[in-house]
């Protein structure tokens, strides 16, 4: 399933200060693994810091989160990430987390929308930005379908 999700995260190391009272990573956990490692992803989209400082950005619309398999204490897991769909004001995209053996523990995806931040409102991507992320889409579907059901869509 790796081989379906191109970008690859940071592995984390699963503490006790990031588990529940069962014993296995709370849930708030999962969703902070998966978020804080698209840097990557977000600079090959185009949101790179000059972009930024042109005054653009993306907020998260809508996020889906599925736990599959429980990791615990001191287990390590990845995540991975591929575009989805874009629109010419909306990413979809999503990822899995992997533990060490390779189980899918959870899946992911969410909806951004594209930021003018001068008026804090959706805007249309630039056609070159748009054009890039297309581009990222067709390269990530030549590697199948995501293997999950996917729960979000954009138009």
């Amino acid at each position: 399933m790796k081989d379906r999700f191109p970008y690859p995260g940071k592995p984390a190391v699963i503490t006790k200060e990031m588990c529940d009272l069962n014993g296995h990573l709370n849930v708030v956990h999962y969703y902070h693994i998966f978020a804080e490692n698209t840097y990557d992803l977000y600079d090959d989209m185009g949101f790179s810091s000059d972009y930024f400082l042109k005054g653009f950005s993306s907020f998260t619309l809508e996020t889906n989160l599925n736990y599959l398999k429980e990791v615990k204490k001191d287990e390590q897991c990845c995540p991975y990430y591929r575009i989805i769909n874009v629109s010419p004001k909306l990413i979809h995209y999503g990822g899995i987390l992997l533990t060490e053996e390779g189980a899918v523990s959870a899946t992911y995806e969410t909806v951004e929308v594209h930021i003018d931040m001068t008026t804090r409102k959706s805007s249309v991507m630039p056609v070159w930005f748009l054009d890039n992320l297309n581009t990222m889409k067709e390269e990530h579907a030549q590697a199948g379908d995501v293997g999950f059901e996917l729960r979000l869509k954009i138009k």
